[in-house]
């Protein structure tokens, strides 16, 4: 997997881990804002390869971890039971069951989107991951820059491992839940956490929003609310 520190401050103590979704780059969540904590934020992205340089992650006296769709299904498999992540663990709009039909995305949808995968269908993808024209407008003026040739080849090496592997035994601490996602049904989300006994917050998000991600990545909102 590619990584890139979204902040990187020299000497910092503390790192938030964040693993991103399929077919994420850092554009999508890089922030002007530098008023929330002082620790280092790095991006773990494009999960064709899940290898994770433990060096990264040397010198920190504190690790949190973020994730978000996929991402969640990712730290499992790269953490494992995550020894070196001794902050809190939260998951958003994801499951450590990507691909189930009643815990993470139905298989048919998720065979549908790799075997129809092109410009045209990720875009389309795009605008149900983002829920409205708006935020749509805001992803597509990052600078996107990932070919669906590229996004297909990551998502079947996802789909490959996540068939063939059972689910990590990482534990979470909290899983935040956007009613209005269309990409990981909220009922299924519900369902996998409640069978794992993680506490559910659930917000007014869709399945990408940008204001929720600045606010988790860069000034701990729903890290300590209930």
């Amino acid at each position: 997997m590619r990584h890139t520190f979204l902040r990187h401050h020299s000497g910092s103590s503390e790192l938030l881990l964040f693993f991103s979704g399929w077919g994420s780059e850092p554009g999508m969540f890089y922030s002007d804002s530098d008023t929330g904590p002082g620790r280092n934020i790095l991006m773990l992205w494009d999960y064709r390869d899940m290898t994770l340089d433990p060096d990264l992650l040397r010198g920190y006296c504190r690790i949190s971890l973020l994730a978000w769709s996929m991402g969640v299904w990712a730290a499992g498999k790269a953490l494992g039971e995550a020894g070196m992540v001794n902050g809190p663990r939260l998951a958003v709009n994801g499951t450590p069951f990507p691909i189930d039909d009643s815990r993470g995305i139905p298989t048919a949808i998720f065979d549908g989107t790799l075997n129809g995968l092109s410009e045209r269908t990720l875009a389309k993808f795009r605008r149900r991951m983002c829920g409205s024209s708006d935020t749509l407008e805001s992803l597509l003026a990052c600078g996107l820059n990932r070919s669906a040739e590229e996004l297909r080849d990551e998502l079947a090496a996802i789909g490959d491992r996540a068939r063939n592997t059972v689910s990590s035994p990482l534990r979470w601490d909290k899983a935040v839940v956007g009613d209005r996602d269309m990409i990981f049904p909220p009922a299924g989300q519900h369902h996998a956490w409640e069978e794992l006994n993680v506490p559910i917050t659930d917000t007014d998000a869709a399945h990408y929003d940008a204001g929720l991600f600045r606010r988790l990545l860069y000034e701990d909102e729903l890290w300590t609310r209930p």
